[in-house]
């Protein structure tokens, strides 16, 4: 086997390893949009279903 052959897969199980932590990370722990920490919509539904 080549050297480069050898580099090639070397860097290719790297790269495969990187992608596969970052995807569980985001699994494990997904972003919270900070936009909707204060959203009025769950308060306006019970008003909603109060009325009703």
């Amino acid at each position: 086997m080549d050297w480069q052959n050898l580099f090639a897969v070397v860097l290719g199980l790297t790269a495969l390893i990187y992608v596969i932590r970052h995807f569980m990370k985001q699994v494990e722990k997904p972003e919270v949009d900070p936009k909707c920490d204060d959203c009025p919509v769950p308060e306006l539904m019970d008003k909603k279903e109060k009325s009703d």
